[in-house]
């Protein structure tokens, strides 16, 4: 559990006598912030914002108007916008009330919306909020409010991708015969690969055709069996050193694996990366940039919707003029934790005037044939449509509501955790008693039976006797995750992992109170090159013997496509227990079932994508543990999703056209 948030202290002796009492103030929005997900850096960010504009605020409701209207960017920002609009009949009243509720503070919603209005409307002396290219930490420009950085990224960013949109594309529109030729072959099966569909053909085209492009889909719809045409189809075209990246390690992993698959034997398959790793990020810097281009051909992004505003400001400054850059991902998941969101952004349809994009529909991973995958389709479908209505239907087969004590894990189950496990008990308690619950479900006590087991490793190999049983393990960990809305609070991964590794304890027979215990999942939670392990990788605890005589805990991952052992001391620092994720932190994952335990409290960050996100990481089997009432109104609220990017380029690229095709 994360400690409780306090200010810093700052505004008490800045405040001036009679003034509103700032340390009850901020210790309350430090509550509703936590509720919020928002860590620490959302309080002391307000704070800070107010305690510098003290001096002209003036009394009143000013200072708490400026404070939650920091946060309601934060939250804004979250959810994946840039930009926070400031029309007081829009998004901000909502979170502006919401921010009030989860604080309690006794505060009228209209009269901090009007304040708000205030303070925004135009520039003061010694404020810190300007206006468009005002050197200030907030900006306001076309009704909505940025970060002075969340604007000049968006613009950086808009005119980059202008110019790679701009027409002509370096194949213009006379398609290669060597491009139809390619295409043909996908058409027809060959040993070890199947025919694509015509839809999954048509975005190999868009993807082989222009210096960016967008592919987008929905769960199990090929894309990254497109992603393997498309490599194999910029070298037909006669582009080499194709460069694979994604957001997180893991899902960097599973793009070698699959795409190696897909494209067979040899070393046909460029080994994919974390988009950090490929720019040569090292000490808050990147090695590579516009000086100091990569040395590609082509770049290729895997699960794109992770990708913030900053990172692709990076990649296309380090990214040489010719060379193609393809988006693959969902644009209806969840953006980046930070702000930008430029994969939806390029893949909405009335965003950008490009046709440069590939949409993929028809779902291979969920199995139609087999009722309990299609449930999980229709529920992800129902979620996608807002009508998380249907998922209560008694008559609809797809959903049958069910008590925790009965959950097969097949289809899509509803538990409401209201009744359970009395009807006089704490919402602490009911949380816990549903985590232990889900915890036998994703057969927790079966996989630390097996870990009992001591396995031998010589030079960090698993010996190969062993090695069936070690992938078993790894294999059965991988089947179902418990998922969260948030980090913190009582329904929270933090929570919930530290309750089930007091079960943990109760079951081993280990010496003191580890950390760790073998068979308990653990990510990784910052990169370390050193190692190969990255920002989101899993992996297990296990014993292993290394050849002195006795064994040691050790945390298993997969590296190179096989399991290493790693001492956890060495990890301490960015290792943490995954019997529960965040959605936003399962982003990449594909597995058999998910439990989704949602919060108590109807929370802004509680939104249609997050459900989406989460139930979409199933292939068979989905319970959602949660009151009713607060699911539906997560069904109804979409995330703030509000950005700049779109309106930039049409104008950048209106004012391209007019001045005639660029030189080519």
């Amino acid at each position: 559990m994360t400690a409780p948030l306090h200010p810093r202290g700052t505004l008490r002796a800045r405040f001036e006598p009679g003034m509103a009492r700032p340390r009850d103030v901020f210790r309350r929005l430090g509550v509703g912030a936590r509720s919020c997900d928002l860590g620490d850096q959302g309080l002391y960010l307000a704070e800070e914002l107010v305690a510098a504009d003290v001096g002209w605020l003036g009394q009143g409701e000013q200072p708490e108007a400026l404070a939650i209207l920091v946060l309601a960017l934060m939250i804004a920002q979250r959810q994946g916008s840039t930009r926070l609009p400031l029309d007081p009949r829009g998004p901000l009243r909502a979170l502006v009330a919401e921010i009030i509720r989860l604080a309690a503070l006794p505060l009228d919603t209209a009269r901090v919306l009007r304040t708000i209005t205030h303070l925004t409307s135009a520039p003061r002396f010694n404020s810190v909020i300007g206006a468009h290219e005002a050197r200030l930490p907030l900006v306001v420009e076309d009704g909505c409010l940025y970060t002075e950085r969340s604007r000049w990224l968006e613009h950086r960013v808009a005119t980059r991708l202008a110019a790679r949109l701009a027409p002509p594309a370096p194949n213009g529109d006379d398609t290669p015969a060597a491009l139809d030729g390619f295409l043909d072959e996908l058409r027809a099966a060959a040993p070890g690969r199947r025919a694509l569909t015509e839809e999954q053909i048509a975005a190999v085209r868009v993807a082989l055709t222009g210096r960016i492009s967008v592919v987008t889909g929905g769960p199990g719809t090929g894309k990254t069996v497109v992603a393997a045409a498309i490599v194999r189809g910029l070298a037909r075209l006669g582009i080499g050193n194709i460069a694979l990246a994604a957001q997180t390690g893991k899902a960097a992993n599973r793009l070698t694996e699959v795409i190696g698959q897909q494209l067979g034997h040899g070393g046909e398959a460029p080994v994919a990366q974390t988009l950090h790793r490929l720019l040569g990020y090292r000490g808050g810097r990147f090695m590579h940039h516009a000086q100091s281009p990569l040395p590609v051909g082509a770049v290729l992004v895997d699960e794109a919707s992770m990708i913030d505003l900053e990172l692709v400001d990076a990649l296309l400054d380090a990214l040489p003029p010719a060379a193609p850059l393809v988006l693959i991902g969902d644009a209806h998941q969840l953006p980046a934790i930070d702000a930008g969101q430029v994969l939806a952004d390029l893949a909405e349809p009335d965003g950008v005037a490009t046709p440069r994009v590939g949409t993929l529909r028809h779902s291979f991973r969920m199995d139609m044939d087999d009722v309990h995958g299609r449930a999980v389709y229709e529920a992800a479908r129902a979620v996608h449509d807002g009508e998380l209505q249907r998922l209560f239907d008694r008559r609809h087969p797809l959903a049958v509501p069910r008590t925790p004590g009965t959950l097969a894990f097949r289809g899509v189950e509803l538990v409401d955790t209201a009744p359970f496990p009395g009807k006089h008990s704490r919402p602490q308690e009911t949380t816990l008693a549903v985590a232990t619950t889900l915890w036998h479900h994703v057969e927790g006590p079966r996989i630390l039976r097996l870990a009992e087991r001591v396995f031998a490793f010589h030079e960090g190999r698993v010996a190969p006797e062993q090695r069936d049983e070690l992938e078993a393990l790894w294999r059965l960990l991988g089947r179902a995750r418990i998922l969260t809305a948030t980090r913190a609070l009582p329904t929270g991964s933090l929570a919930i992992n530290e309750h089930l590794h007091e079960l943990a304890l109760e079951r081993m027979s280990v010496a003191g109170r580890p950390d760790f215990v073998p068979g308990e999942p653990v990510m990784i939670t910052a990169n370390d090159y050193q190692r190969g392990l990255f920002n989101g990788d899993q992996g297990i605890v296990v014993r292993a013997d290394e050849g002195l005589g006795r064994h040691h805990y050790r945390a298993v991952f997969r590296c190179g496509g096989e399991l290493r052992p790693f001492a956890i001391e060495a990890l301490r620092d960015r290792l943490e227990l995954a019997w529960a994720l965040t959605v936003h932190k399962s982003q990449g994952s594909e597995l058999d079932a998910i439990a989704l335990v949602l919060p108590h409290e109807d929370l802004p960050l509680l939104t249609r994508e997050l459900l989406y996100t989460g139930i979409t990481r199933a292939r068979t089997g989905v319970a959602i543990a949660g009151s009713r009432a607060i699911l539906l109104a997560a069904g109804k609220r979409r995330a703030l999703r509000y950005s700049g990017l779109g309106p930039r380029l049409r104008r950048l690229l209106t004012t391209s056209s007019a001045r005639g095709p660029a030189p080519g």
